[in-house]
């Protein structure tokens, strides 16, 4: 569904998943190879540790997933409940409408929001990575469409597969259709690529207390959406 977007949408949406990207980087190295954003690998990491009987591993890993989903279903809980403002005019639960969910991204920034302040305060360090991992699960409820997600924002497997197929099809055909199709997903793959590498480099610099670049990226992106929907809104009709 990302080839549906508008462009100002497909920002967004690059800008969001590379934010994502940033806070897997850099809690990557700081949980010494665990993620915060890509649930595929703790999985694989939760399910390669209970078969060598490392239950501590296991754990972690598992903790990491659940804070994930309820990351997600907060921010659905949002979407479906949360102050209609920060929605576009048109925009419902049941409209075909691709549209981003301003409740969505708010419900992201203010799990960011605790994680920064969990990673500077001493006795609530450790559960900075869990929070932040809410926060992450909560952005890819920014684009949905009849209750569920359009365009996963975190989870790029499926995001290489539709470049793969695009690309494929631009060679067969030989459309500009397709491989501009291939060239939308391609930002969001790079996004997410780039912002792990800014917050794998900023972990190196600075340490955990970097997160709050990401908390600062959250804050811009949900007030640039808010001030988009707001201006869309006020808009006088003809």
């Amino acid at each position: 569904m990302a080839a549906q977007l508008t462009t100002r949408q497909r920002l967004l949406a690059a800008g969001l998943t590379a934010n994502a990207g940033f806070a897997d980087g850099l809690f990557f190295l700081h949980l010494g190879g665990y993620f915060v954003s890509f649930m595929s690998g703790n999985s694989t990491r939760a399910a390669a540790a209970l078969a060598q009987g490392n239950y501590g591993e296991w754990l972690a890993a598992s903790m990491l997933i659940f804070a994930f989903i309820i990351g997600v279903m907060l921010s659905s809980f949002a979407v479906r409940f949360g102050p209609k403002r920060f929605h576009p005019p048109a925009e419902s639960l049941l409209t075909d409408q691709i549209a981003p969910h301003g409740s969505a991204v708010w419900t992201a920034f203010l799990l960011m929001l605790l994680g920064g302040i969990a990673s500077v305060v001493e006795p609530l360090e450790t559960l900075a990575p869990f929070i932040i991992a809410s926060a992450t699960g909560a952005i890819n409820g920014t684009f949905t469409r009849r209750g569920e997600v359009t365009v996963g924002l975190t989870y790029m497997t499926g995001t290489l597969v539709k470049m793969g197929q695009s690309l494929a099809s631009a060679i067969a055909v030989r459309s500009i259709v397709y491989l501009a199709r291939f060239l939308r997903y391609l930002l969001l793959w790079a996004a997410i690529a780039f912002g792990a590498l800014v917050g794998a480099w900023a972990y190196v610099l600075y340490g955990v207390q970097s997160v709050w670049l990401s908390v600062a990226a959250m804050t811009v992106l949900a007030i640039m959406l808010t001030w988009r929907v707001k201006k869309r809104t006020d808009r006088p009709e003809h």
